[in-house]
């Protein structure tokens, strides 16, 4: 039998590499990055999803030398730069004796405007972690962080943070052992609320787009944001295999949430460079595995100068917790959301490594990446190994072993062989050692057999239909459309159980106690033994102050397995309150025996066991926590109790590193005040940083008045239900607009809009603080635009900054009023001519008082930093150029005309966004003006070839991007009609009604086209509706 063997060299190589294996290293440094520095915190709340973050709204193209702190982690194979000033984000990860990254490396730091909260960065592994699908909110700014020399000889850096959405707290351990090339994150992720939160998580890996990528993920369909399930690897409509990466040149961004096989690896290879990496995670750990392209297009391309300055473009390697990241129409889908159960803990581990000459790869786990190729009688063996190996690889044709070879290898000591034999290329099974890694070449290998559609009979206006919806809702963050949905559903059916139990859930977040009581009492008269029920009425009467029924609502709710662990913490805290510490301490450690994790319980323990002066109990509890969680901070705090060193004290405040200290020991001393710790809480909140919300809890837990001097509301946002009631007690005791304010925020988010209003009218106009009027103004906005209106005119007097100028200028626009929308934008414009929003917004001003050339240019002089899926600069200049061609034609200066509608297809980058591909442009507009032009000179072939081009335009959704303007089906209409189809012309806009039927302008086309037209208020016209209006009066068709 004839073999022949290559890398015989590199095996020798490896030898001496295991025999000089060093403990793995780590250093804490400064480095110095080009940076494109964020700026210009928002002080008016976002009444949305994010609330209570605020948004970083100033981004430059001017870079900065800034220096950024590196934690390093370094062993013989591989390095890993960790910037925890950014996120945590590990920045780079670099194979050692290539010296080539395997995890994108961007050389710059260039923040730009695409997370839910502004600032973000290309590159890295970033670990998003919380309860809306984005990107985390803490990616651009500091993390917590702690670092280890491990006695195992690895290292780590364990980063982490309380994310503010879900109040929950993430940590992730970047560990690198000492002898093997793959570094792992562990992620530790617990709800530390007693209710269920929305859940979200991804990991984001960048990769580099050159060099022949193919992406290697196994599976044989991919699904979208929207749950839509499309075949995999090649395209059926035009049969380009989508795994390689310039194969994708054709629609727009891209998300490939790769399903359909039993696997838990993902990967890419580089051809042209010969090298590859790998993510590997347990199916059970991480089910979804998704691919992001921005596209090959100059709409995707575009994003290469904005995001580095040097290291070209970049693909993303993902994978999450769920299937996909489902954005809300995956609800009508089999992939629904999830949440996170009360005090639940969630905790996984993957692997990361770069991989070696392999030509590809077929499988992969910890130990290495495996490739097989069965061509023209040759099999072709390849295994690069991320960890030493010493074991037996056996291939199998069928039932026939076909290969063996016992395997030496170090680290990236990659093995090749290939051999000449008859083979069933279907029929391969690699094994190496005892099921270390096995792989079967079969393509029905490892299929799944899970659905991808929910039946089509499915009636989602049922009882149960809108109870999903309601809960799915909830998951989302939701909650105002959630409460509607489940209000539906409980009308339809007053004693449907499971919409009482979530409606009530919902009632008691909002604060609505009472009636959450009533409905939640209404459950349990259906079943009285409901886990659910009994535990959400045990923490109802626990706020309504009801403690013999909570208990009992508790004790009940223990015997469901869901919320026994849970339902133990809470009676827990019931008993520490009522200083019963050994009742306390048994349903502690009751909590703990159905859920190790349970932080909440060990930490009850440990407050127990200091009161009692158990020191060596409660040293064990807090060593039991660190292990778990070295980033917890309540075991410094505990050390102080019990020390009161101030050395204590500053090493536990020395250990807080985020950008939002205030929230930790917020956070902190909440915890303490619920489990009856009032004087341990006013430790934490005296020790808090300057705060508004702290001197609440001061002044409420020390019955004093609020310390003014401390209050400084420019980017306070309180949210807790805890801090509700404290501002409610204090405003029972004193008068501050102040509470007003703030009770009125937390309300807000609540969906309690009309007691908010009540506050905030309450505030009066003289308190010289303008968000509050922003906010007041935004309530009014539909209802009393009037008054709106003036609010915002007193927060723009009082402070002369952008944003009020903005708000007020949109408000105008937004109910007609242009001419009055028109002063304030020029006026902050002309003073300020860089500021491309202002810019974009007077452009708009400009346009809608039919002042088109100089809206144009002003567009012409604007240099927009885009932010992702943002088109507007691009849409005002179309709409500039086509409202010139309009009043060309009106002149019959068709030269002019076909010159302004040649422009308008045009995408200047300098407005911030890049062409797609023709495909996906929709031009049916401007084709139906040109048709205008030549017919009216004569050109009627021409003419003719445009009607061809518009009805052969194809409408679609791709990632959730629409490529076609409503306003245009009737253009496809006119068409027909111009064709001598009319009935065609009917059928289009009936299949695009029924298609689309919530869409506003599509059912004014139809209505246009049936001269049965339909006024739509200003606000909801777009640019093309406003320029077939124009050409409409000025007699075009």
């Amino acid at each position: 039998m004839k073999k022949q063997f290559v890398f015989c060299m590199a095996m020798l190589l490896g030898g001496s590499i295991t025999s000089a294996q060093q403990p793995a290293t780590v250093r804490e440094y400064k480095q110095s990055f080009p940076t494109y520095p964020f700026s210009d915190p928002n002080p008016v709340p976002l009444l949305s999803a994010v609330y209570p973050y605020f948004r970083y709204d100033g981004f430059t193209d001017k870079p900065i030398q800034k220096e950024w702190k590196v934690i390093e982690l370094e062993n013989d194979f591989i390095k890993l730069l960790i910037l925890p000033e950014i996120g945590g984000k590990i920045w780079a990860a670099i194979e050692k004796s290539s010296g080539r990254p395997f995890i994108y490396y961007n050389h710059a730091v260039k923040f730009r405007d695409i997370a839910m909260r502004g600032p973000w960065t290309s590159g890295g592994l970033e670990a998003n972690y919380g309860g809306i699908m984005g990107h985390t909110p803490n990616c651009a700014t500091p993390v917590d962080y702690a670092v280890q020399r491990n006695e195992d000889g690895s290292v780590s850096c364990t980063i982490g943070v309380l994310d503010l959405l879900s109040r929950s707290n993430w940590r992730m351990e970047i560990r690198l052992p000492k002898d093997k090339a793959w570094f792992s994150t562990k992620s530790f992720w617990y709800n530390a609320t007693s209710v269920e939160q929305p859940y979200y998580h991804w990991m984001n890996a960048g990769l580099k787009a050159s060099g022949n990528l193919e992406f290697i993920y196994p599976g044989n369909r991919y699904i979208g944001h929207n749950g839509e399930a499309e075949a995999w690897p090649i395209n059926k409509t035009n049969g380009k295999n989508q795994s390689f990466y310039e194969q994708n040149d054709f629609g727009g961004y891209k998300s490939y949430h790769v399903f359909g096989k039993y696997t838990g690896f993902s990967g890419a290879y580089w051809h042209d460079d010969d090298l590859g990496m790998v993510r590997y995670g347990t199916h059970d750990d991480k089910a979804g595995k998704k691919i992001w392209i921005w596209g090959l297009s100059r709409q995707g391309m575009i994003w290469e100068k904005l995001l580095t300055d040097t290291d070209g473009q970049y693909v993303e390697l993902q994978s999450g917790r769920l299937f996909n990241q489902n954005a809300d129409k995956s609800s009508y889908t089999p992939f629904k959301h999830r949440s996170f159960a009360p005090y639940a803990t969630d905790t996984w581990t993957e692997y990361w490594y770069p991989v070696h000459k392999t030509k590809g790869m077929v499988e992969a786990n910890e130990q290495g990446a495996l490739n097989v190729q069965y061509e023209k009688g040759w099999l072709k063996i390849y295994f690069s190994p991320a960890a030493s190996v010493n074991d037996q690889l056996i291939v199998k044709s069928g039932e026939t072993t076909v290969y063996t070879k016992n395997l030496q290898l170090s680290p990236l000591q990659t093995f090749a062989d290939s051999i000449q034999v008859a083979a069933n290329a279907d029929q391969l099974t690699v094994t190496l050692g005892t099921n270390k890694l096995q792989y079967q070449s079969a393509p029905q290998a490892n299929v799944l057999s899970r659905p991808v559609t929910t039946p089509a009979d499915f009636d989602w206006t049922s009882t149960y239909g809108l109870y999903l919806l309601g809960k799915e809702a909830m998951d989302q963050k939701r909650y105002p459309e959630a409460e509607e949905l489940l209000q539906k559903a409980l009308k339809n059916d007053h004693n449907y159980f499971p919409a009482l139990v979530k409606m009530a859930a919902l009632l008691y977040r909002n604060l609505r106690y009472t009636e959450a009581l009533e409905l939640i009492t209404r459950a349990l008269s259906i079943d009285t033994h409901a886990g659910d029920a009994n535990y959400y009425y045990g923490l109802i009467n626990t706020a309504l102050g009801n403690t013999i029924d909570a208990k009992d609502g508790f004790d009940l709710a223990t015997l469901s397995t869901e919320y026994r662990s849970a339902a133990y913490t809470e009676l827990s805290k019931i008993y520490l309150r009522e200083n019963n510490a050994d009742k306390a301490l048994g349903y502690a450690a009751k909590a703990v025996d159905y859920n190790r994790f349970n932080i909440d319980a060990l930490q009850l323990q440990a407050v127990i066991y200091r009161q009692q002066k158990q020191t060596d109990k409660h040293n064990s509890i807090l060593t039991q926590l660190l292990s778990m969680d070295i980033l917890n901070h309540f075991t410094g705090f505990e050390k102080y109790l019990r020390s009161n060193q101030e050395s204590d004290k500053q090493q536990f405040s020395d250990q807080i590193r985020n950008e939002l200290p205030v929230e930790t020991y917020l956070e902190l001393g909440i915890w303490y005040y619920n489990a009856g710790q009032k004087e341990d809480a006013v430790k934490v909140f005296a020790a808090c940083p300057a705060s508004v919300e702290a001197s609440y809890w001061l002044a409420f837990l020390q019955k004093q008045p609020i310390k003014k001097e401390a209050i400084d509301l420019r980017l306070a946002f309180p949210f807790r239900s805890e801090t509700a009631g404290v501002i409610e007690a204090l405003r029972r005791q004193q008068s501050n607009w102040f509470l007003d304010y703030h009770l009125a925020l937390i309300y807000l988010d609540r969906n309690r809009k009309t007691e908010a209003m009540q506050l905030l009218n309450n505030c009066g106009n003289s308190t010289g603080f303008a968000p509050l009027y922003a906010v007041r103004a935004a309530l009014n906005n539909t209802s009393h635009p009037e008054q709106a209106a003036q609010d915002l005119q007193l927060a723009a007097s009082i402070d002369p900054q952008w944003r009020y100028q903005k708000l007020l200028a949109e408000h105008y626009i937004r109910n007609g009023q242009n001419d009055k929308a028109l002063p304030v934008t020029e006026r902050f414009y002309k003073a300020n001519p860089r500021h491309y929003i202002m810019g974009m917004l007077y452009a708009k001003a400009l346009l809608l008082n039919k002042r088109y050339a100089a809206s144009d240019a002003v567009l012409s002089k604007l240099n927009i930093i885009p932010f992702e899926g943002a088109t507007d600069g691009r849409e005002l200049y179309r709409e500039a150029k086509l409202m010139q061609a309009v009043q060309a034609m009106q002149q019959k200066n068709y030269k002019k005309a076909i010159q302004f509608i040649s422009q308008a297809k045009q995408w200047p980058e300098n407005l911030g966004v890049g062409k797609p591909y023709e495909a996906d442009i929709d031009t049916r507009l401007e084709d139906f003006m040109s048709y205008q032009c030549n017919r009216a000179t004569g050109k009627n072939d021409a003419a003719d070839q445009l009607l061809q081009q518009i009805i052969r335009f194809e409408p679609r959704i791709d990632n959730t991007v629409s490529n076609f303007q409503p306003a245009n089906t009737f253009v496809t209409a006119w068409a027909y009609r111009q064709l001598q189809q009319s009935d065609r012309g009917t059928q289009w806009l009936n299949e695009q009604a029924k298609q689309y039927p919530d869409n506003k302008i599509l059912h004014w086309s139809k209505a246009l086209f049936e001269e049965n037209q339909q006024p739509l208020p200003d606000a909801e016209k777009n640019a093309n509706v406003r320029i077939l209006e124009a050409l409409k009066v000025s007699g075009v068709f």
